[in-house]
């Protein structure tokens, strides 16, 4: 069974906002179910307003595929109410039982919950549907369509969304479907926008035959991803699947609200909405969670259920990085543990993965969870392999188009071979700290040998950490977040407050408008050739809110500390409600993948740092985040206000470059 039926409260605070200039209360939406001909029907109402009218395609709103038959309707003609839950069926259906649940989660979210169970082996797919009775500007997360587009969440098809809504917005409010993660779908989930007819929708599945998915080199430097994939879902026989959809009201006046209503959908229904901030992110985390399909060269299945994904552009690689902070961000034990198990050593053996890895089988141990010694060990022998007198000297990554890339997590800067890499260091220091807590062979002095290499690192001279301990007048802004984690992790200062302050204060000197370059000149201009963007000199949120994090736990006093981290998400959030791979130092544009993943880590490394420094209470970030986009909670619920928001400019999307 999939279904937890909750208790639903009775009573809800129904807030008054100013919409748009004009005062009214905030924008419920329910299900009205009736019955007609024996057959249970469900339309939709916004008070006296009609949402969404029932279908003869679908009266209940769901709509059955099976291979080489006509679509049809899922006809139920049972009702039960329970605990404010409408359960409609079971009704069987060619071999298949299934239960539709309707829960009334806030005066604004409807959550909808299919159970399918097999009684025997059976493909197929399901429509979620909704026939509006409403003109208004149609929608993706990305923007306003006027024509038939159907999105997917997997790379190479023509259109694709991370988040997966289609929404229409009237001159006050935006009525929007949400699909559930894509990884909990099996990697099939579309939604399609049709204004001509009014309709949403989203789907399980699309029906096409078997096509191959398939990374190889030389997109990657050396590993190969494969799978074929088809347009249906599978059951054995036996087995259950769930499939939830969210349908949701809000005040909304332009594309920007909409979006952040869909955020606040999603986080009210699942229960991560103390904030936007945490809503934003760990939504990122959610929606980026695949199923780990994909088999090697030989065609054999990789480890691990899950893995989590960069942005859709990317494919099905997982990065150590990136799955150890996104991980982070959902906080899901199973998921957690599935992406953990899914990591394979041609992932770690470049930038600073192995090193992350052996900080997450820590954690991995502290929660009770089972580690892969093999590979512990293995990346624990690759780091001291690859260390002198305590630095950290990558090696070039084998198969790679530039040996002297591929040295750190932003890739595309070239490092001599002898050269030590100050964002590489940060993490080395807490690789160690983990291995040693794991029982390897490490010792204190070991630890401090790489701390002291790592400070040795600093430009007195200049005031800041280099990128590396070669290109000493080139400043780096990655070079201080390993040791915020490393904080965050075992609570220990890796730098000197004179260090991190010093570094600080020179930053923020040489800042561009829209954030820290990853990468610059001493005097904060782009390098030469550099565009301001990627690794290419662009602002990368959590590098510099990890720095600004650092500063906090060196002496910034705190009110400096969220002043800064307000200011800097502000900026992340000025074109589009999303964690971007980087915003442009030039003009702000958010750069490569919208809701990118490791940001997804800010929300796990700014609770842990607050909770060993001591603070306590709401994140001022998080207050002065909701304040700026009119976001209030109310008895455990986030609601938009946007009528003292000013009009923003829609986000610009460019082309996404590709990590090996």
């Amino acid at each position: 069974m999939c279904f937890e039926i909750q208790t639903i409260p009775s009573t809800y605070a129904i807030l008054v906002l100013s919409v748009c200039g004009v005062s009214r209360a905030a924008v419920e939406l329910r299900p009205v179910v009736a019955h007609a001909d024996g057959v249970v029907t469900v339309a939709y109402r916004s008070g006296d307003r009609l949402v969404s009218g029932v279908s003869a395609a679908s009266p209940a709103g769901v709509e059955l595929w099976r291979p080489g038959v006509a679509p049809e309707p899922v006809l139920f003609r049972t009702e039960t109410v329970r605990d404010g839950v409408i359960e409609l069926g079971p009704t069987r259906i060619a071999g298949m039982t299934l239960r539709f649940r309707l829960e009334q989660k806030t005066p604004s979210l409807v959550q909808r919950t299919l159970e399918v169970t097999a009684d025997a082996a059976q493909r197929f797919a399901i429509t979620f549907g909704l026939d509006l009775a409403l003109d208004g500007e149609f929608a993706s997360f990305s923007g306003p369509e006027t024509g038939r587009t159907l999105y997917d969440t997997v790379r190479g098809s023509p259109k694709t969304e991370t988040f997966p809504v289609v929404m229409v917005r009237t001159n006050d409010a935006v009525f929007g479907l949400i699909a559930d993660s894509p990884g909990l779908w099996e990697n099939r989930c579309q939604v399609l926008l049709d204004p001509p007819a009014r309709r949403l929708a989203v789907l399980t599945g699309d029906g096409r035959d078997p096509y191959p998915l398939i990374i190889k080199p030389p997109e990657d430097a050396r590993d190969t991803y494969q799978y074929q994939m088809d347009g249906w879902q599978s059951l054995a026989a036996g087995e259950t699947r769930c499939f939830t959809t969210w349908i949701f009201a809000s005040p909304a006046c332009n594309q920007y609200d909409a979006q952040v209503a869909a955020h606040l959908a999603v986080a009210n229904a699942k229960g991560w909405n103390n904030s936007v901030v945490e809503a934003i992110l760990r939504n990122t985390s959610f929606f980026l969670l695949r199923r780990n399909l994909a088999h090697d060269a030989n065609d054999q299945p990789r480890d691990g259920r899950y893995i989590f994904i960069s942005g859709p552009g990317y494919g099905w690689k997982q990065w150590v990085s990136d799955g150890f902070y996104t991980a982070l961000g959902l906080d899901d034990p199973e998921k957690t543990i599935e992406s953990n198990r899914a990591v394979f050593w041609t992932r770690m053996d470049y930038e600073d993965n192995a090193h992350y890895y052996l900080i997450w089988a820590v954690l991995m141990k502290r929660a009770g969870g089972q580690v892969n010694e093999r590979l512990v060990r293995r990346a624990y022998e690759f780091i001291r392999h690859n260390e002198k007198d305590g630095l950290y000297v990558p090696p070039p990554l084998p198969g790679a188009s530039n040996p002297k890339g591929w040295k750190t997590y932003h890739d595309v800067l070239p490092y001599d071979d002898d050269d030590s890499p100050a964002s590489d260091q940060g993490f080395h220091c807490g690789a160690l700290l983990a291995a040693q807590e794991l029982g390897l062979p490490v010792t204190e002095q070991d630890i401090e040998r790489a701390i002291l290499g790592y400070r040795s690192l600093f430009n007195t001279e200049r005031g800041f950490m280099p990128t590396s301990r070669k290109l000493r007048d080139t400043l780096g802004q990655d070079t201080l977040y390993g040791a915020t984690l490393t904080y965050a992790v075992f609570g220990r200062k890796l730098l000197t407050d004179d260090q991190v302050l010093t570094h600080y204060r020179t930053s923020e000197k040489v800042k561009t408008p829209y954030g820290l370059r990853v990468i610059s000149q001493a005097d904060g201009s782009l390098l030469p050739g550099h565009s301001g963007v990627y690794c290419y000199g662009g602002s990368w949120f959590l590098n510099d809110a990890a720095n600004y994090l650092l500063a906090g736990v060196h002496g910034l006093p705190a009110d400096e500390v969220d002043a800064r981290l307000a200011d800097r998400i502000a900026q992340e959030i000025a074109r589009v409600p999303a964690f971007n791979e980087s915003i442009s130092t030039i003009d702000g544009h958010p750069h490569g993948h919208i809701l990118y993943s490791w940001n997804s880590g800010y929300w796990w490394l700014r609770r842990e740092i607050r909770r060993r420094l001591g603070q306590t209470g709401p994140d001022p970030v998080d207050a002065e985040i909701d304040r700026r986009l009119g976001v209030v909670r109310v008895n455990g619920i986030l609601t938009l206000n946007p009528a003292a928001i000013a009009p923003r400019t829609e986000p610009s999307l460019n082309a996404i470059p590709q990590k090996p």
